[in-house]
Formats: C-alpha cells, sequence, structure tokens
C-alpha cells in the first residue's frame, strides 16, 4: 500500500480504538458513581462479581407463563 493510502486507514482506527476506550471508560465510571454515590455503596464494590450477579438476577428472572 502506498503512504497516501495507509496514513488515513491509520488514522482511521486510531480514532475508532480511541472512541471504544472512551465508551468502556465512561462506563466504568458511571457504573461506580452509580453503585457509589446513587446505591449508597462503596465505588469499587462494582467490580465484585457477587454484585453484577445481583445486579443481573433482577434481568433474568424466570417467569411462570400461563
Amino acid at each position: 500500500m502506498t503512504k497516501q493510502i495507509l496514513l488515513p486507514m491509520v488514522s482511521f482506527l486510531l480514532k475508532v480504538l480511541l472512541v471504544i476506550v472512551l465508551i468502556i471508560l465512561a462506563f466504568i465510571v458511571g457504573a461506580m458513581v452509580g453503585y457509589g454515590v446513587l446505591g449508597d455503596g462503596h465505588p469499587t464494590d462494582v467490580f465484585k462479581p457477587e454484585v453484577w450477579q445481583h445486579i443481573l438476577s433482577y434481568l433474568v428472572k424466570p417467569t411462570i407463563m400461563k
């Protein structure tokens, strides 16, 4: 590939990677603020698997269909 094609491609991939990293960072900070400030828990507790099992249990509760 020539430099005229390679440079814009690398620039685009770096921008996409930066956006993905920023989304992950925003999710982590949002989860810590939501659990620590709004949920009256310790912010670092959001990284414990037990907390996520408890949170996800609300989403995947079995329902009885009649």
